[in-house]
């Protein structure tokens, strides 16, 4: 198995398994099933401290997607497993057997394959579990929940082969491919600049730069390294693209045609911007960004930063990176290339994939490979036989003899002086103390298919750094489907198999219809992948149905199901992935479906109608448990808990939210919700100052930080507060948004009549609002009001403030009554209006 090859299936193979679960190593190997040779790959994984052998059924190679490979064994390593692979003769003399509890698997490995490193981990596993006995294989349990079960995956797997008449079907449809599909070429654009944390001054002009070809490219790919290292940056992680950069970017490009920003990333010092024609942009889709640090403590002061996007029917992949500096560490720059190959994923809705599965590859950046022996100052201050140097930098060595780094890839010619290091504003080489020797750190790499270079050049011009930048100019050619050919040829390839797609009526098999998601807590994510198959011999249509005659909707809004339609072809299998995520949306919703819950009784959350055109509907339970939160319960009701919300059951907590007599009294005569109340007084002393402490555009609608906030709420904590004033704002809006009823009573009528008048306002503030509604209303307003106060310093406007709180407090389908009724509250004087009202008993 070649390097690459393994590595891809490596990859594949690693996205079957859970985050702390660690893949040692892959081999392949077959099983001979009656007459037939069918793939295996084994794999081990070690879990904590103890390790098990999975093999894995391939219905597709090389594995691609998850639902190519299927687990038909698993095995843990303990006192019963042994490996017995004594040599026969013939075909016997490949044959290794693996004992494991009262069975014995027979495989045979392929003669070409090194077996040996395989063996060396296997060994050495039983013996550390022969030397401290331990091991706990409970891990393994989620696995034979969901692969192992009792579906027919016999053609699935590969067990049996596919049926010739849809295997006909699929080759004589991939071989009249060329009759359908053209390639079109594209003009692509990729630069690079070290800015040496210069920030882009009015007068300087990228022209030079970006805009030196004959014809207007159709692609800019521009990334840019230390654009921001402060301390502070480095710290937060800061993500938010730098636009005074963009700016000058767009100023910068070839005036030839009209462009448009399709999507920039940042982390830390990183950006990466992509600018496209804008007449090519309905030609892009799934345009997804990742970014990985490698840097002290993977703050990203390192790493890279990506994009993925389609282009027709090819996938593209930019990645601007920035690797280890200094001379005598390529080795460290060789391990950020890897981990940057590693752990930069490209998540497509449901699917992830990773660098290498693109079409077309584009990696640039300040690389930082240096030269590799001293220079003498002769050589540094007269380089006027650079090119011969070329042969001793750090990346040429790495890459084109030792093929240690960018494996696959290709780089041009270098025919431009090194790219660094300048003294800022000149041509000169280093004449600081440091006298830093010239290298090529900044360099243009791709891969793939029908890409070839123009040009490769280097800008003096340009001299705000101590870097030059780089760029390159390729013509890549995308496969383009010609939909009207590709529906005249596949009519032409069904009419073939109509016969046979009359003889049998569709079916599909599912590996489970209860899907069981344990304890749900709020604000988090939880997967489960529901394996469908294929196993008769027509193609299967199959989509999942809404059960409500008024609701196109197929399952409850907390609910997403990767594939709500789809086909499967004979032999095919597929993962579907179901995710629940419960957010303030519905999070009361959930806690109303699971009321009645009992003790150790599965709810069912939902039930999917999968429909399988011409053939059965297949019906798939949703099961799972809510753990109860400050989040969904109505604000009386938090009024009324005398103790943590993690403290009452299900039940308790609904009949106290049931409680619409107000028989339980308010804990403590507090004034407002105690959650309210500390995230309030927390912004109070924190937040006041900060700059767009709330935005419109909810930032931090997803942060992590809000996990932990929740439990430092639900267990009344006397922590100090786990989260930054950013994330209490996206809080206090949270426990709006989650109440079941919003804090203003107020319809949208009778604000549309009534919100030209602050007197009317108050009136209906006083007459349509509960006792406790206009008390929690007006300490949130006085509290906003402390923050407008301070708008010079926070930016934070009496506008944007009720832009972001109308949704919030009112929900009213049409903001801009809601927005105007704030407006007033904000803008007028209430000290004696609020100071009677909360007050009152």
């Amino acid at each position: 198995m070649g390097d690459n090859l393994k590595y891809s299936i490596l990859q594949t193979v690693e996205q079957k398994f859970r985050l702390g679960e660690v893949v040692l190593v892959i081999f392949e190997a077959y099983q001979i099933v009656g007459a037939e040779h069918q793939n295996r790959v084994l794999v081990v994984v070690k879990s904590g401290n103890s390790s098990a052998l999975f093999s894995f059924a391939i219905a597709n190679y090389p594995p691609i997607n998850l639902s190519d490979l299927h687990i038909n064994a698993v095995l843990p390593i303990n006192e019963t497993f042994i490996i017995d692979n004594r040599p026969g003769s013939g075909i016997s003399s490949h044959q290794f057997q693996i004992l494991s509890g009262n069975e014995t698997f027979t495989y045979y490995y392929y003669p070409d394959h090194n077996k040996e490193q395989f063996d060396k981990v296997l060994r050495k596993l039983i013996q550390e579990y022969s030397e401290e006995n331990h091991g706990n294989f409970m891990w393994l349990d989620a696995y034979k929940s969901s692969d192992l079960s009792e579906i027919d995956l016999d053609i699935a797997t590969n067990k049996l082969p596919p049926k010739n008449r849809e295997s006909k079907f699929r080759e004589e449809l991939e071989r009249r491919k060329p009759e359908y599909t053209i390639y079109e070429p594209y003009k692509i654009f990729c630069a690079t600049w070290n800015v040496n944390l210069q920030q882009p001054k009015e007068d300087l002009v990228l022209r030079e730069w970006l805009s030196t070809t004959e014809d207007a490219p159709d692609i800019y790919a521009i990334g840019l390294q230390e654009i921001d290292m402060s301390a502070e940056t480095i710290i937060r992680s800061e993500t938010r693209p730098d636009y005074n950069w963009i700016a000058k970017i767009l100023e910068g490009v070839h005036p030839g045609d009209a462009y448009e920003e399709l999507i920039s990333v940042r982390f830390v010092g990183m950006m990466l911007t992509i600018v496209i024609k804008q007449s090519l942009r309905s030609s892009v889709s799934k345009i997804t960004t990742s970014m990985v640090g490698t840097g002290t403590l993977n703050f990203g002061n390192k790493g890279g930063v990506g994009v993925s996007l389609q282009l027709n029917e090819n996938f593209l992949c930019f990645i601007n990176s920035h690797l280890a500096a200094h001379v005598q560490e390529f080795e460290r720059r060789n391990e950020d290339h890897d981990e940057i190959l590693r752990r930069m994923q490209f998540k497509d809705g449901f699917r992830t994939r990773n660098i290498l599965e693109h079409d077309q590859i584009f990696w640039i950046g300040d690389l930082n490979y240096r030269i590799a022996t001293a220079i003498d100052d002769g050589q540094i201050k007269n380089f006027c036989e650079y090119e011969k140097l070329f042969y001793l930098d750090q990346l040429y060595i790495e890459h084109v003899k030792k093929k240690r780094v960018f494996r696959d890839f290709q780089e041009g010619k270098i025919t431009f002086k090194p790219t660094y290091k300048y003294d800022p504003g000149t041509d000169e080489w280093d004449s600081s103390e440091k006298n830093r020797a010239p290298a090529w750190c900044d360099r243009i790499f791709w891969k793939g298919q029908k890409v070839e270079q123009l040009c490769y050049k280097s800008v003096m011009q340009l001299r705000i750094s101590d870097h030059k930048p780089v760029y390159s100019v390729f013509i890549t050619y995308i496969m383009t489907r010609d939909e009207k050919k590709f529906k005249r040829v596949h009519e032409e390839v069904l009419k073939t198999v109509d016969k046979y797609e009359n003889d049998n009526q569709p079916q599909m098999t599912v590996a489970e219809t209860d899907l069981d998601f344990g304890i749900l807590r709020y604000h988090e994510m939880y997967s489960r992948e529901l394996l469908v198959a294929n196993n008769c011999h027509l193609p299967v249509h199959f989509k999942f149905l809404s059960k409500d005659i008024v609701s196109s909707s197929v399952c409850e809004d907390w609910i997403r199901i990767s594939h709500k339609s789809g086909e499967l072809l004979t032999g095919n299998s597929m993962s579907i992935r179901i995710d629940i995520f419960i957010d303030e949306s519905s999070a009361s919703k959930i806690m109303r479906r699971l009321k009645d819950a009992q003790i150790n009784v599965k709810v069912p959350l939902d039930i999917l109608v999968l429909h399988v055109e011409n053939g059965r509907d297949i019906f798939i339970t949703v099961f799972g448990e809510y753990q109860p939160s400050i989040f969904g319960l109505r604000l009386d009701t938090l009024m009324k808990l005398n103790k943590s919300v993690l403290e009452y059951s299900l039940k308790e907590l609904m009949d106290i939210d049931d409680d619409a007599n107000n028989l339980i009294p308010f804990y403590n005569n507090a004034k407002a919700p105690r959650e309210i109340y500390l995230m309030i007084d927390y912004l109070y002393r924190n937040g006041l100052n900060i700059p767009h402490l709330f935005t419109i555009q909810r930032r931090h609608k997803l942060s992590p930080r809000i996990c932990a906030i929740r439990d430092w709420l639900d267990s009344w904590s006397v922590e100090n507060f786990p989260g930054t004033p950013q994330t209490a704002a996206e809080i206090l809006l949270k426990i709006f948004e989650a109440s079941p009823e919003p804090l203003v009573t107020i319809t949208e009528r009778e604000l549309q009549i009534y919100v030209q008048y602050f007197d009317r306002c108050k009136e209906l503030v006083q007459n349509k609002m509960p006792l406790l509604n206009r008390k929690i209303f007006l300490y949130v307003i006085m509290f906003l009001k402390e923050i407008q106060k301070n708008y010079t310093i926070n930016g934070m406007d009496d506008r944007t403030i009720a832009k972001i709180f109308a949704p919030a407090l009112c929900r009213h389908q049409n903001d801009q009554f809601s927005q105007k009724f704030l407006l007033l509250f904000l803008s007028n004087d209430i000290k004696d209006f609020a100071r009677v009202e909360l007050e009152k008993n």
